[in-house]
């Protein structure tokens, strides 16, 4: 179960040609089943990141920073998914000098409980966000949790038209959460029901783009992440994040590119082997 106070999305692998036209059952199987695909798949990809965060405070003096990070993906000793963290590098082109301490402790030091470790890496991810509004899963894989199968008894998913991006037929998929637990919730415990689209090629399911609203009484965040293949790879990855947050006097927007994807391994005691650098 993931905890924090607002959102966010996913990444995919794999591709495929455009299909004919599927019944609506059988395009939300097959999302479902790329999802499955990718979770098999994505504890073992590293990217580089390209931060780029504004904050507004009413009539107060904006904020920007951009930061550069390790995107990394790993599974954690007892954990039913991964997760997710950045290897923050640069904040406004200035080095983050306790980063080999922080991987030191985070991967090669596993906690006893995988979710304690996993509070952790986000909390530590989460001290490099812009503005007072807290959040820990501002990542390119969130939306894809909320299409795994585990989750199908509490999310409901209605197709909603076919549209075409980048010259490729796509059906465009609603989702939401119809039932608590629910996946992300606030910084008191409380659930936050959370809904979406996602885009994908029909036949296939592989993922083209997805959005991903939450909300709560003071706070709102959406997050749409647009994906392609690796050329290097051959896997659909994360190419670029939009975020948007905003509460009473404070507005946040940030996007995040992606590049340079890696692929690194993992040992029996879930310590970190990175690949070369950049």
């Amino acid at each position: 179960m993931r905890a924090l106070t607002l959102l966010l999305i996913a990444s995919l692998p794999g591709a495929g040609a455009p299909a004919a036209a599927q019944s609506a059952p059988d395009a939300i199987a097959s999302v479902r089943a790329f999802a499955e695909q990718y979770q098999r798949e994505a504890p073992s990809l590293v990217a580089f990141e390209e931060y780029v965060q504004d904050a507004t405070y009413g009539r107060g003096t904006p904020a920007h920073q951009v930061t550069t990070a390790e995107l990394v993906m790993v599974r954690l000793p007892g954990a039913a998914s991964w997760v997710t963290f950045r290897d923050v590098l640069t904040v406004n082109k200035r080095p983050v000098r306790d980063r080999e301490e922080r991987l030191l402790k985070l991967l090669q030091s596993p906690e006893a409980s995988a979710l304690a470790q996993a509070r952790r890496i986000a909390q530590e991810s989460a001290r490099f966000n812009l503005g007072r509004i807290t959040r820990t899963m501002n990542v390119p894989d969130m939306a894809l949790e909320y299409l795994l199968p585990r989750h199908g008894a509490r999310i409901r998913f209605e197709t909603l038209r076919d549209e075409t991006i980048d010259g490729r037929p796509v059906v465009v998929l609603r989702f939401n959460e119809a039932a608590g637990p629910s996946i992300v919730r606030n910084l008191a415990g409380a659930d936050l029901l959370a809904r979406g689209r996602v885009w994908a090629e029909r036949g296939s399911g592989a993922i083209v783009r997805t959005e991903l609203l939450v909300e709560d009484r003071a706070s709102t965040g959406t997050c749409t992440v647009e994906f392609g293949i690796d050329p290097r790879l051959g896997i659909r990855v994360p190419i670029k994040m939009t975020e948007r947050y905003g509460t009473t006097g404070e507005t946040i927007d940030a996007v995040a590119r992606y590049s340079d994807f890696r692929r690194f391994t993992v040992s029996t005691d879930e310590k970190l082997t990175k690949p070369p650098g950049r």
